[in-house]
């Protein structure tokens, strides 16, 4: 059996410059609004559907799936995304009068800052995309970690989320 691809290996300085990165980003990133970064989703989910036969590809050649499974794998992790473009209405928060004196309760979704992503080796599409695009939608930045067995699934997914616009 030959090799699929070659990666680098990264070192804890590595993480650290991720983490760093993400931390610089995340001002610009939180500052837009969640219209705006759900609008880049959109764009992502659209190259998700343009490319999903060459994703499913990548999960066969990675993972030994059938192409049907990786198939509805990648369709599965897009639902996702598509759910995460909706965020816009869904984050809009509340206000709720609790009491006759005046006591007033807001509901509000605030960005947390840099999320990790750490991706398993049985299903590199879809399980990420249960949690990165909710994440990136709702204004937080992402330090991703692709599984060493199964890295060039989600390093094509980087290139296709730099392609829609989230920054690097």
């Amino acid at each position: 059996s030959s090799p699929v691809g070659r990666v680098a290996l990264s070192s804890a300085s590595d993480v650290d410059d991720a983490v760093s990165a993400a931390r610089s980003a995340f001002p610009s990133w939180s500052g837009m609004t969640v219209k705006a970064r759900a609008a880049i989703m959109l764009k992502f989910h659209a190259l998700v559907r343009e490319h999903a036969q060459e994703l499913a590809e990548l999960i066969v050649k990675e993972n030994g799936n059938n192409l049907a499974e990786a198939l509805a794998e990648v369709a599965k992790g897009n639902e996702t995304v598509e759910y995460a473009c909706s965020l816009p209405q869904l984050m809009q928060g509340k206000m709720l009068d609790v009491s006759s004196g005046g006591v007033t309760c807001r509901d509000r979704r605030d960005p947390l800052g840099v999320v990790a992503s750490v991706v398993p080796f049985n299903f590199p599409f879809m399980i990420p995309h249960w949690s990165i695009p909710i994440a990136l939608v709702a204004g937080n930045t992402v330090v991703l970690k692709p599984s060493e067995k199964v890295p060039l699934t989600m390093r094509r997914v980087v290139e296709l989320y730099e392609e829609a616009g989230v920054p690097e």
